[in-house]
């Protein structure tokens, strides 16, 4: 009679399949973290335009100090947000004797891809003092 052996451990099939699937768990894993870490980086981006947004309305305010002007200005920021830059297009879209702006203020910056990305709002402006005064000194 033959006696039957007891098999303690694993077979080399198992080892390998366990470890094939070991590795695409990982792999998956790092997919994951690679992806939240991009989603982070551009999160971060766009926080950083919205305060440059907000500092650039701080620094050039729109008719506080002059007349608002017409046109399109343009500004790159200082360290540590070089990489960033702004733009500020104003357009008279009122009547000849309304004091009504459209501004669009554009915030931009590269991506390390090469891609350009970019936060604009658009606000409009009216400045009644403007016809008070006896009109707007616009140039359209």
């Amino acid at each position: 009679m033959r006696r039957r052996r007891q098999r303690f451990g694993m077979s080399l099939i198992e080892v390998l399949a366990a470890l094939a699937i070991l590795g695409i768990g990982m792999a998956v894993l790092i997919q994951a973290v690679s992806r939240c870490l991009a989603v982070v980086h551009k999160t971060r981006n766009y926080e950083t335009a919205r305060y440059l947004l907000q500092r650039l309305d701080l620094e050039h305010p729109l008719g506080v100090t002059e007349q608002i002007a017409v046109g399109i200005q343009e500004g790159q920021f200082d360290a540590p947000n070089e990489d960033f830059k702004w733009s500020r297009e104003i357009e008279a879209i009122g009547l000849e004797d309304e004091p009504l702006f459209q501004v669009k203020t554009r915030i931009s910056w590269s991506n390390e891809g090469g891609n350009e990305s970019a936060q604009e709002t658009t606000t409009i402006v009216f400045k009644p003092e403007y016809a008070q005064s006896g009109g707007t000194p616009v140039s359209r």
